[in-house]
């Protein structure tokens, strides 16, 4: 749903010091911007939060 990118963002922006590059509520996109570290921080608690809290099904993020 729409909604699910606004609440990724609040939790980026809760659980990280990340700003919000980029974000279409109609497409579903969304831009985490700041210090690797605190990217990564943000990207993995919404990934958390989307499967654990709201039961979505959700893929592992991996780096190289």
């Amino acid at each position: 749903p729409w909604e699910a990118v606004v609440v990724a963002a609040d939790v980026a922006l809760k659980s990280a010091s990340v700003d919000i590059g980029f974000m279409d509520r109609f497409c579903g996109s969304l831009i985490i911007t700041g210090n690797l570290s605190q990217v990564q921080t943000a990207v993995e608690e919404v990934v958390r939060y989307f499967h654990d809290d709201l039961g979505f099904q959700t893929c592992d993020i991996h780096r190289s």
